[in-house]
């Protein structure tokens, strides 16, 4: 852990806002812990994204970061714990800017739809590195990061639901109140069930269609890959109105 000096006025200033410790090649010692920090996770995304988590030593990635390894421990207890770190930024990072894609004003629905795919496998090949980390190396490292794993799928799944009711004439926020056991509101409950299945569905043909492409080398057909994941969420779409179809539910627009 690095020192921090206290603040003189803590309701002013906080040590999250103000560099800390003495001033080195003009940079306080905080800002060269933030810097070390930085080239770590670069050479982590590197190292992992290329040569792979199994075969990667922290002698390695320090000589990538052009750091002694006194250094990694200064913000990292293991390997595990740099990995951990990388695939939170990039599934956090992938995360916000789908959801930008998605609420651009003015955009149609398919056009919003089609542009929140377009990030993912944009995201994913562009940097091939991405989908090497997020899709092949976190897979079966450890029980905390298939949970991690796991939560990030369902996450996605969530944007995917969504665009699923919205395309199939559902408002998702009407959706969302809660159900009573009327027939109507039985209906609309097995509707919500069906689409978070065929969500669940998508974003697992989605990954295997990038992960083929990584393992493939046919990371450059980004178009044809966006134009199926469309056309796999829009045609699943169909299904989720053609069962709402059989009554009308509340929620149903």
């Amino acid at each position: 852990m690095t020192r921090q000096a206290c603040s003189a006025d803590p309701l002013k200033q906080s040590s999250k806002e103000v560099p800390v410790g003495r001033l080195y090649s003009g940079m306080h010692s905080s800002e060269r812990t933030t810097e070390r920090y930085g080239r770590l996770v670069e050479a982590g995304i590197e190292i992992f994204g290329t040569a792979g988590y199994s075969t990667a030593r922290i002698k390695t990635i320090c000589q990538r970061a052009g750091l002694s390894e006194r250094y990694f421990y200064e913000s990292f207890d293991s390997r595990e714990q740099l990995l951990t770190a990388i695939y939170d930024n990039l599934s956090s990072t992938l995360m916000r800017e789908v959801v930008l894609a998605l609420e651009v004003p003015g955009m149609a629905l398919k056009d919003a739809v089609r542009a929140g795919l377009a990030v993912v496998v944009n995201f994913m090949l562009g940097d091939p590195r991405h989908a090497r980390i997020i899709l092949v190396e976190i897979v079966g490292v450890s029980s905390e990061l298939e949970s991690k794993r796991h939560h990030s799928l369902t996450e996605f799944a969530k944007i995917t639901m969504r665009q699923l009711l919205l395309l199939g004439g559902i408002d998702p926020a009407e959706a969302q109140r809660p159900l009573t056991a009327c027939a109507e509101d039985g209906l609309l409950a097995e509707v919500l069930d069906f689409a978070r299945l065929t969500a669940m569905s998508i974003v697992g043909g989605v990954n295997n269609m990038l992960c083929d492409a990584l393992l493939s080398e046919t990371t450059a057909n980004t178009e044809r890959i966006t134009e199926v994941a469309y056309q796999l969420t829009y045609n699943a779409s169909t299904g989720v109105r053609t069962l709402a179809a059989q009554g009308e539910p509340a929620g149903l627009v």
